[in-house]
Parts: C-alpha cells; sequence; structure tokens
C-alpha cells in the first residue's frame, strides 16, 4: 500500500469531512458526528458486505472471544461454551438478545476485505495498532454508561440507535484506577444515528447508546500518538546512547516506598530529566526517536499474511505486485537498511537502497525492471526476500 493509496483511502471513508481536518482538528477535538449523505456513506456501509448480519452469524470461531452488556438485563447472560458450528452460534446469539443483551464481536478485519484495508490504511498514516469490533443489538436495549480506553470511528450499518455523550473526555490513561461506583454522563449531547453515519469518540468519552431497532455498528478503535508517548520515545532513544540511564537505582526500592529514604532518587531523577532536555534541544534527536519508535510500532503490527507454501519459483520476468495490506518503513542503519514491514524487520545490505525503494515505491514490477547495480541473481534474492515476508506476491 502507498502512502497516496491509504490517503485516498482514509479520505473516501470520512467524506465529507477532509483527511487534513480528521488529522489535524478531529483527532485533538471532542466527539464529533457526521451524517451518512455524505459521499462516504456508502463505502462505510459496506465495511462488512451486503449482509453483515451474515458475516457476524458465521464467524462462529469467535465465540470464545464474544462479550456482551445491557442497562436492563431480562436475567442472567447465557453461556458461550461448547459452540460447535454457524446454526449453534446464531441460536447463541438469539439467546443473548432474547435476554436483552447486545453482542460485541471482536477481530474483525480477518472476515472483511474492505476492512482490513481500511485499518491497515489508518495505521501506515497513525503509526499505531487498529482494532476493530462489532456491536449487535435488538429494539429496547439500553448500554450501560461507560467509556473505552481508545479512540473509536463508529459506523451505523443497519438499524438505529441513539447515542449520549458526554461533551469533554479528560483522556485518562490506560492503567487501572479504582473502579467507581458508577459512572455518570454529566454534561452531555443526544443524537440518532442511521446507516451510513460516523461518529467519532475520543478515548475516555463517556457515553451510552439505545437502540431503537435491531440495530449493527461498526468500531474502529486507536489511539493516536499521545505527548506522554512521544516522551518515552524521546527517553528510549537517549538511553540507547547514555549508560547512565540504565544504571541500577531502585536496588532498595522495597524499603524506600515503605518511606525509607525514598527522597534519595530525587538527585538521580532530576539528572536524567537534565540530560534528557539536552538531548531534545539537539537537532535531530526527537526525529531519530520517533523513527526509532515507529520500527518498533510497526514490526509489532498484525502481521502481512504469510504465503502459502511452497514458496514460489522466481525469475528475473517474474511480475510482482504488493500485496493489499503491506506497507514498509524504512531506516538507515550502519551498513545496512532496516525494512520494517507489520509483523517484523528485514536487514538489507545499504548498497541495494535503491533497488528497496523501487519496489516499495512500485505496486507492480518484473524482478528484471529493479534498478541498481546488482548481479541478477541479486535482484531475484532480494525480491524473494520481500516475497517471503508477505509483502509482494506473484501476480
Amino acid at each position: 500500500m502507498l502512502f497516496t493509496e491509504a490517503q485516498r483511502t482514509l479520505q473516501q471513508f470520512l467524506a465529507p469531512l477532509t483527511l487534513d481536518e480528521f488529522l489535524d482538528r478531529t483527532l485533538s477535538g471532542s466527539f464529533r458526528k457526521l451524517d451518512g449523505a455524505g459521499a462516504g456513506a456508502a463505502d462505510r456501509v459496506a465495511l462488512l458486505g451486503p449482509d453483515p448480519r451474515a458475516v457476524l452469524a458465521a464467524a462462529f470461531q469467535l465465540a470464545p472471544r464474544l462479550t456482551f452488556h445491557s442497562a436492563n438485563p431480562l436475567g442472567s447472560p447465557p453461556s458461550l461454551a461448547g459452540v460447535t458450528d454457524a446454526d449453534d452460534f446464531r441460536a447463541r446469539i438469539a439467546q443473548f438478545h432474547a435476554r436483552n443483551y447486545s453482542v460485541r464481536f471482536p477481530e474483525l478485519r480477518p472476515l472483511s476485505p474492505a476492512l482490513d484495508h481500511l485499518a491497515r490504511a489508518l495505521e501506515m498514516l497513525l503509526q499505531q495498532p487498529v482494532t476493530s469490533s462489532a456491536f449487535w443489538s435488538l429494539g429496547g436495549m439500553r448500554a450501560p454508561v461507560h467509556y473505552d480506553d481508545h479512540d473509536l470511528l463508529v459506523v451505523q450499518l443497519l438499524g438505529a440507535k441513539r447515542w449520549h455523550v458526554a461533551d469533554s473526555s479528560q483522556l485518562p490513561n490506560t492503567w487501572a484506577y479504582a473502579p467507581a461506583e458508577s459512572l455518570e454522563l454529566g454534561a452531555h449531547t443526544s443524537f440518532d444515528v442511521q446507516p451510513g453515519d460516523l461518529v467519532y469518540l475520543p478515548r475516555g468519552t463517556v457515553h451510552s447508546v439505545d437502540s431503537t431497532a435491531e440495530s449493527l455498528h461498526l468500531s474502529i478503535g486507536f489511539t493516536p500518538l499521545t505527548l506522554r508517548e512521544a516522551l518515552i520515545a524521546a527517553l528510549d532513544q537517549l538511553a540507547d546512547a547514555d549508560r547512565t540511564l540504565r544504571a541500577t537505582v531502585g536496588g532498595r526500592l522495597g524499603y524506600q516506598v515503605r518511606g525509607a529514604g525514598l527522597e534519595r532518587l530525587t538527585p538521580l531523577l532530576l539528572d536524567g530529566v537534565e540530560r534528557l532536555r539536552a538531548a531534545c534541544r539537539t537537532p535531530g534527536f526527537l526525529a531519530a526517536a520517533l523513527q526509532l519508535r515507529a520500527t518498533r510500532t510497526v514490526a509489532a503490527l498484525t502481521p502481512l499474511p504469510a504465503p502459502p507454501p511452497p514458496p514460489p519459483v522466481l525469475g528475473l520476468d517474474t511480475e510482482l505486485e504488493q500485496t493489499a495490506v503491506a506497507f514498509c518503513h524504512l531506516t538507515a542503519r550502519a551498513g545496512s537498511i532496516d525494512f520494517t514491514y507489520p509483523g517484523g524487520h528485514l536487514y538489507l545490505h545499504a548498497g541495494a537502497d535503491q533497488a528497496v525503494l523501487y519496489m516499495v515505491n512500485t505496486p507492480r514490477f518484473r524482478i528484471r525492471d529493479i534498478p541498481g547495480d546488482l548481479g541478477e541473481d541479486v535482484r531475484v534474492s532480494l525480491a524473494a526476500r520481500l516475497v517471503e515476508v508477505g509483502f509482494l506476491k506473484p501476480v
């Protein structure tokens, strides 16, 4: 996937909202609702295919990971143990619905190439992992007041819902706090959604949802880079170069957190902060830190689909193309190129830079056309490595 393709995919999904407005203003603001009358509505509704209920009902392999909720249940939830096939799975879903539970289906990207492509485009632009889930409800169901620990893009696929959304979010951290006895909406806005409508919710936005009819919506989850994570990236970069930050300081921490000498850490921590301040003022330091962070983030994304065995036989006249959800992040290291792809790294010789850039910027090509001062065997070998990891495939 070229960067321009990722931009175009997201622009079509968000229309009539522009991609620049979404990235520069929406992601740093409060919730937003986009009506389904825009140009992107048809593509949004089709993300799980023409019959999303059938897609979900057939995915019985998801049964162990299904979750559910209700603010007005009619009895205890049924069991999800021992689901044997799609018919059994659909019967269990019907039992949940009969008892007034909305059912959440996780990990949907493998079920829909269109959804997987959209999620990968978002990962490419945000350099962060993207998840997906769907909620299937019947009329009369109410969701408890709650919030999510990641941002959400919510697409209404079927039916109608009424949302009640708090007017702002405190953007809480993701670690556990002492649980509140109950959440209150406070000052909030209520609105209805129809198929094709798009809702953006920043992480931590308290909300509740009422289903006014049978309803199915899709949630795409992610967390944009925060200032905290950018600072951590800078600290990681400095710690690679400065042994002082890797030195042990907490040998007696078990005693110190009990109040015995915790203040002794203060000068060490202050020295570390000053070292980081000085490093961040060095030209190029922050750019290098965020590049290094990107290599770790991209490598940890959902891996590219592995090519089926046996490996294809490649020759100079073999025509290759990039796989649908492939992208990479390139960084230069001493004498090598770090070719980072979703799922891992390839470390390629720096002398192959012209060939590598050609392969990642050309959606379809013959191995013979790979440029650079390389022998025929080297061209085939380089292409084969990118085929092995799922970045390229024979046409």
